[in-house]
């Protein structure tokens, strides 16, 4: 058995040396994702103004960074990621799931950017 695994199921959180500080944000992901895709990785954080030298990437919560993308396949709550996702393997070959992470990152988008002056205000 895998000794993650077993501390996991125990809920039993692993150990953080206090010499590495923390990185801002957290990408969630399956224990057996493929993260090898870094170019799509770094143009979904560059779209939401993060680099991925400012994140850690872990299968569960870690207390302190904020979580900006959720990819697992099964969700937990609280659900407090900026967008989520299905895999990366599941992105690439289902369209209507791209297509869902690319709505979610222009919605977040249109809640964090302010209106620019040349743009029409909906207020009369």
């Amino acid at each position: 058995m895998d000794k993650f695994a077993y501390l996991d199921a125990m809920n039993i959180t692993r150990w953080l040396s206090a010499d590495k500080p923390l990185k801002p944000y957290l990408v969630l992901h399956d224990l057996d994702a493929d993260l090898s895709d870094q170019t799509f990785i770094n143009d979904v954080l560059g779209l939401l103004d993060v680099e991925i030298d400012q994140c850690e990437f872990d299968c569960e919560m870690v207390k302190g960074p904020q979580v900006i993308w959720d990819m697992r396949k099964i969700k937990t709550r609280p659900r407090v990621a900026w967008i989520v996702s299905a895999p990366l393997t599941e992105l690439h070959a289902q369209a209507d799931e791209k297509r869902q992470l690319w709505q979610q990152i222009s919605q977040y988008l249109d809640k964090t950017q302010p209106l620019s002056k040349g743009e029409p205000n909906e207020q009369h």
